[in-house]
């Protein structure tokens, strides 16, 4: 298998999983109730950054999740942008 076809598989199945750490983390931050205390989303008092039982945990997870995704999505417009203008070009051409 060519390296640009590995290269597109591993980018597609990364956005995916990271795509779903943002979901799940979204919706559990949209569930769970806000806590006082919170600087800036950061809480002062958890043990750990990534403490996912507490909302700044999450928050980190979701923030960084979904950086990721955003790096991973214009990786794939890289990777995919000769098929893109192909298809932009077939579609306005008129019909023979």
């Amino acid at each position: 298998m060519k390296l640009r076809i590995r290269l597109k598989i591993i980018t597609d199945i990364l956005m995916f999983l990271s795509g779903l750490v943002s979901m799940i983390t979204g919706l559990a931050l949209l569930i769970l109730p806000s806590g006082p205390g919170n600087r800036g989303g950061i809480a002062l008092s958890t043990s750990s950054i990534l403490d996912l039982t507490a909302r700044s945990g999450l928050k980190i997870l979701h923030d960084w999740s979904s950086m990721i995704l955003i790096a991973l999505i214009i990786f794939h417009l890289i990777l995919n942008w000769k098929v893109i203008v192909c298809y932009f070009k077939n579609s306005f051409k008129p019909a023979a």
